[in-house]
């Protein structure tokens, strides 16, 4: 049964997102979904799994988390400010409250996947930081602009727990954009990781398939939608299978982002992809690993 209500609570939470420093009380947050706020409250909860303080609180100490890990000068008061929070104090007392110590006790360059949130390894191997420093002569990154532009998505929430669902879900926006007289070798598709598996529960990861669409096509009750601007990525060319490609994100992340004059943008890291996937077989990916990026001078 289709759930008519998962696009408005998808415009939230990309509202949430992209807004960590404005008004993000019930009654707005309850407005943008075109809900009353009592109702609204509960069917967000019966949507997520958590409340909406639950989800606010802990995508905040999350962006935090990561423009910490992506720059290594950067004050914690600063983090805090720009995702939301009144004073390095209450982020401090966030932080602690989710992994159990305090962000001054936290090395930066240290996982937090094994903290209190209980996270498990990966099926792919982690590298030491010399590792990374190594894999610059395999990773080349590029940075460009990336157009403003409509997007259909559908999101998988627990992405993680099934390789299988994530793939239906492809199918199921693919097969969309084609009623519509949408062309394969036109397609212009994304996947978007809303979500940092070294910081969140995995059964909280949200994936999201995006595809371009024109301004005047209409999208379904099952289907979300947003207007994505114009951005910078830092991106590496990969091709080759989910090992290869996790490789780079790591490089990106713990090793490029960090020696760079970038940080993190408030969007999701991402997949762009050169060739689509059915066209490969599932079994290898031709796409750039891309990081929205902005000046980590803005945050100063």
């Amino acid at each position: 049964m289709e759930n008519h209500y998962l696009p408005r609570i998808n415009k939230v939470i990309d509202f949430i997102s992209e807004n960590l420093c404005e008004d993000l009380s019930l009654n707005t947050l309850a407005e943008i979904a075109h809900f009353s706020p009592f109702h609204f409250h509960r069917i967000f909860k019966d949507t997520l799994g958590e409340t909406l303080n639950q989800f606010v609180n802990r995508i905040r100490v999350e962006r935090a988390v990561d423009l910490l890990r992506t720059n290594q000068s950067l004050r914690i008061l600063d983090a805090a400010i720009a995702c939301g929070y009144e004073s390095a104090e209450g982020f401090s007392r966030a932080f602690k409250k989710r992994y159990g110590f305090a962000p001054s006790q936290w090395s930066r360059d240290e996982s937090l996947k094994e903290r209190k949130i209980g996270q498990v390894e990966g099926e792919f191997p982690s590298y030491t930081i010399e590792e990374l420093c190594q894999a610059s002569a395999i990773f080349s990154v590029e940075i460009f602009a990336v157009p403003a532009q409509r997007l259909a998505y559908i999101r998988v929430t627990d992405a993680y727990a099934s390789w299988d669902e994530v793939v239906e879900q492809h199918d199921v926006l693919m097969a969309w954009y084609q009623t519509q007289g949408g062309r394969l070798d036109d397609a212009k598709l994304y996947g978007m990781s809303q979500d940092d598996p070294d910081v969140t529960p995995k059964e909280l990861c949200r994936f999201d398939w995006c595809i371009a669409i024109p301004d005047d096509w209409y999208v379904p009750a099952h289907i979300s939608e947003r207007e994505f601007p114009t951005f910078m990525v830092a991106a590496v060319h990969t091709c080759g299978d989910l090992e290869l490609f996790d490789h780079a994100v790591q490089y990106l992340w713990r090793y490029w982002l960090p020696q760079s004059r970038y940080q993190p943008d408030n969007l999701p890291a991402m997949e762009i992809y050169r060739q689509l996937p059915i066209h490969l077989g599932w079994d290898t990916y031709d796409m750039w690993c891309a990081v929205p990026i902005v000046q980590f001078n803005l945050f100063r």
